[in-house]
């Protein structure tokens, strides 16, 4: 019998993809010091940018999703790669106005690359394939190494040139990540009964007419909702609360129980993440603050930037999704596979046992400055949690998304990722800490509530997960 490989395109997609992130990180890692530092926003106007901002850029593809399975993923991924890089030029410039208008271009042309690139990626395997795991882990693993790289590399850049060089550099990235993806599409081969082509049989000139039209319209809409933050956030709420009713009016109306089963499970798989990803975002915001007025950053002699311990979130997700890639395809020839249920569950517990551990060391440190191996070591828990969901979901929305369906799903998954960015904006304003640095025996134990009841929150979360895991098994089952 020959032994399953995965298809040829995974690595050209990976690659394209890697190239892509190492400028999302980048970006993603240094926002909120960004405005602190470049721009003098306080912080709670930073954090609250920072999660309007993670809401549109997971919010948004749920438009392009739509439209990337309508007019092809192939043109809507190119389009969206270089509105990011446009928009990353933006940024270049030290003003607000230039900040929110290269924010709206970056958030615009990632919901229409990024859910485009991930149902391409879905589309080489049969929504059955036992490789469907292992290569999502793979595709996921792979690609932070482009975070990383970015992380690392942006960071220094950004301390040693200033931010303008920066995101500069990012602007190249997204144009790097177009050229290699023009050789990638070539490579892409649909599994037998699906395709990555239009369903409409447009010329392909009105094709990218219309998605650069869809595109530029949608650029003013989010710098006025970035201006607001609160309309923006109950714009985003509302979104997700119609959503889950869609969905859920197409599930009920399913002729085979099975179908309709699919799409319940998949939108309870969906909400759970939620929370997940509401501590997750809290990483590269919240968390970056506390690294850089309370931590020591020197790491085995070198003085690493703050926003560019986030990359750790990275490395560790390489080294272990490694070794869960192989445990998941093991797992699944020998049909021992837990369900996404408990892995989803698992992975609310172990990001909350990070928190946990973060608030005893801050304890333990007291007044002083805390060292940075333990913001490591917390890193390296975040990472296997996020393993346990992130890959995961994407691979899920190929399974259980109706064919012609895939490009929404996957929009909805994204959007439940952004509602919980929303979240974590809120979690990071409530202790209400100064613009400056504190004396550390003051603010020592602000970090130290929030990072506690944070921890205890996601673990609760979790077992309430596991409570229902096997409902939501049985429907995954049926399906």
């Amino acid at each position: 019998m020959q032994k399953p490989s995965h298809p040829r395109a995974l690595p050209w997609l990976t690659a394209c993809y890697a190239i892509f992130m190492a400028s999302f990180g980048g970006v993603i890692a240094s926002l909120v010091l960004y405005q602190k530092h470049a721009l003098h926003m306080s912080s709670n106007e930073a954090y609250g940018i920072f999660s309007a901002a993670m809401a549109l850029l997971w919010i948004l593809p749920l438009g392009g999703g739509y439209l990337s399975s309508k007019l092809g993923y192939g043109n809507t991924a190119k389009v969206g790669m270089l509105f990011c890089s446009a928009g990353m030029l933006s940024f270049c410039y030290y003003r607000p106005e230039a900040m929110y208008l290269g924010l709206s271009l970056f958030v615009v042309g990632n919901a229409l690359a990024t859910p485009a690139i991930w149902c391409m990626v879905d589309h080489c395997y049969s929504k059955t394939s036992v490789l469907r795991e292992s290569g999502f882990t793979l595709f996921y693993l792979y690609f932070n190494l482009g975070v990383v790289i970015g992380i690392f590399l942006g960071g220094y850049i950004a301390e040693v040139l200033g931010f303008s060089y920066e995101f500069a550099l990012n602007a190249l990235f997204f144009l790097m990540a177009f050229v290699l993806f023009l050789f990638a599409e070539k490579k892409v081969t649909a599994h037998k009964g699906r395709t990555v082509l239009p369903q409409l049989k447009w010329s392909k000139k009105k094709i990218y007419f219309c998605l650069i039209l869809a595109a530029l319209l949608a650029t003013p809409i989010s710098m006025l909702l970035f201006q607001d933050v609160l309309v923006n956030n109950i714009i985003m709420v509302g979104f997700l609360i119609f959503m889950v009713l869609f969905l859920l009016r197409i599930a009920f109306q399913q002729k085979k129980r099975f179908d309709r089963n699919k799409l319940i499970a998949f939108v309870c798989l969906s909400l759970i993440s939620v929370a997940f990803w509401t501590l997750y975002s809290l990483e590269p915001s919240f968390l970056t603050v506390f690294v850089q007025n309370n931590v020591n950053t020197h790491f085995l002699g070198i003085n690493i930037p703050p926003s560019s311990f986030f990359a750790f979130d990275g490395i560790f997700v390489i080294l272990i999704g490694l070794v869960l890639t192989r445990v998941w395809l093991y797992l699944s020839l020998k049909k021992k596979n837990p369900s996404l249920s408990t892995k989803f569950g698992g992975s609310l517990v172990v990001i909350g046992i990070g928190f946990c551990f973060l608030a005893m060391m801050v304890h333990f440190t007291g007044d002083q400055p805390m060292l940075a191996r333990y913001i490591v070591m917390a890193y390296a828990i975040f990472s296997f949690g996020e393993l346990l969901i992130s890959p995961l979901g994407i691979a899920m929305v190929g399974n259980l998304a109706p064919e012609g369906w895939e490009g929404l799903m996957m929009g909805f998954w994204q959007l439940c990722i952004g509602i919980g960015g929303l979240a974590a904006g809120y979690i990071a304003m409530a202790p209400n800490l100064p613009d400056h640095a504190e004396a550390l025996a003051k603010s020592n134990p602000l970090y130290f509530t929030v990072f506690l009841w944070v921890g205890l929150g996601g673990i609760i979360a979790g077992a309430v997960v596991f409570l229902f895991s096997k409902k939501i098994k049985h429907l995954m089952e049926e399906a």
